[in-house]
């Protein structure tokens, strides 16, 4: 397992899942911080909106909880629905600007932003059937990402040469987020 130094760190490269991580209910009762009701990827609102109050993290070696995936599931299904990351990430920007976190937090959401647009959920969008939507996500995907943050290939996380992802995001541009767009949705 892994350390995090800090919790800038763990913004920027932990596991935006909440079925692997175990948090004190007074953290939650306090922060009065919920899963987002009848969005998907709900994990990422809650995730990034607890994180600034986390003082204290650790990792526990053994394995206590089993997965499983079922292809029918929600998370395998890739439809209109799969735009409401653009909402959860919309909510994660303007609580960070209304709670007064966003200045000390803006590389880590900046690189989790693009990190998450130009991997998971770029790889979702190309999955999705419909021609007409999944163009229209794409196009979305690029122009929030623009319009969010317009400098983000110069993050200093993305810098980072050891992370493979970061390779390949910055090598993203207009063109190349078409070209991926194309090769993955024959993989």
């Amino acid at each position: 397992g892994y350390i995090y130094k800090d919790k800038h760190e763990m913004f920027a490269t932990a596991r935006v899942v909440a079925w692997n991580k175990l948090i004190k209910r007074d953290l939650l009762q306090k922060t009065d911080i919920e899963f987002p009701k009848g969005l998907r990827y709900e994990d990422v609102e809650f995730f990034y909106k607890l994180l600034p109050y986390i003082n204290k993290f650790g990792f526990v070696k053994e394995y206590l909880i089993y997965y499983v995936q079922r292809n029918g599931s929600i998370a395998k299904t890739q439809n209109e629905r799969t735009e409401e990351i653009f909402t959860i990430f919309d909510n994660v920007i303007s609580f960070y600007k209304q709670k007064g976190f966003y200045e000390e937090y803006k590389n880590e959401l900046e690189y989790s932003y693009t990190r998450l647009l130009l991997c998971s959920s770029f790889l979702r969008i190309v999955k999705v059937k419909d021609k007409q939507l999944r163009k229209q996500l794409m196009s979305t995907t690029w122009e929030n990402l623009s319009k969010n943050f317009p400098n983000w290939k110069k993050n200093k996380y993305l810098k980072n040469n050891k992370v493979m992802k970061n390779w390949y995001m910055r090598s993203v541009n207009g063109f190349t987020f078409r070209l991926y767009a194309f090769v993955f949705k024959y993989l």
